[in-house]
């Protein structure tokens, strides 16, 4: 009988010591990546993580990411969900602040970008200025100003945003007009190879597939997922009543 307590007493022991090394790991880790990726995505408002810690140092079993007005390369994204699965970080990287992806199961992402959040990205972007966005259908139409031998010239664009798995987005233009002018094809087939990728995040540490780009009357959805009506719901977000 006092052999059997013995017993019961240790498993109850080691489990609360368990337990409570696992628990001490996940907040340790949720506290090492926060700063990581809030300097990632340039110090966003809102930024909420629920993170799983694996059994090895530097090894997520999930990293669920949601952030309010973060920055891409230059982009404002309104709202962004991120999801890694499976995710091994370089240990010594990541004491140091940075991320270096060892291994990776699975990523997505899925943002909300206003109308006018890219017009002002693409307002930063080189020599075309004052772009304005209209949008009908899978149709976007850009009008702006560029400088052309020190003469401010007026141009317009039609074209739509393609996507093809990789972490990038291109823009294919199918009427340019310079002046009300039409340019002809073989020049704008050389400023379309110009100008693409419009977003590359293809040198961010963590790599993600992009299917689909779609517009609405006031903004854009980019997704990891060919169905981009609804965000990632185990991404993270306000629905999992985070602490900030």
């Amino acid at each position: 009988m006092i052999y059997r307590v013995a017993v019961v007493l240790g498993v109850a022991l080691l489990l609360g010591v368990v337990l409570s090394a696992h628990a001490a790991l996940t907040i340790a880790d949720t506290e090492l990546l926060r700063p990581i990726f809030s300097g990632l995505l340039n110090n966003p408002p809102m930024l909420r993580l629920d993170v799983v810690p694996d059994l090895y140092e530097g090894g997520y079993a999930r990293v669920s990411i949601y952030a309010e007005h973060p920055e891409i390369k230059g982009m404002r994204i309104d709202r962004l969900w991120i999801r890694l699965v499976g995710v091994s970080f370089d240990p010594a990287s990541l004491r140091e602040g940075t991320l270096k992806v060892l291994d990776l199961r699975e990523s997505a992402v899925y943002g909300r970008l206003e109308l006018a959040s890219v017009q002002d990205f693409l307002n930063h972007q080189g020599a075309v200025r004052d772009v304005s966005l209209a949008v009908q259908g899978e149709t976007i139409t850009a009008r702006g100003t560029i400088l052309y031998n020190g003469v401010a010239t007026r141009v317009r664009i039609q074209g739509v945003f393609q996507v093809y798995g990789a972490p990038e987005v291109f823009f294919h233009i199918q009427t340019l007009q310079v002046n009300s002018i039409p340019v002809p094809t073989v020049l704008v087939d050389r400023l379309e190879r110009q100008m693409n990728p419009v977003v590359d995040f293809r040198t961010w540490p963590v790599p993600f597939p992009i299917r689909s780009f779609r517009q609405s009357a006031d903004g854009f959805v980019l997704s990891s997922a060919a169905d981009y009506s609804q965000p990632c719901d185990d991404c993270g977000g306000p629905a999992l009543q985070l602490k900030p």
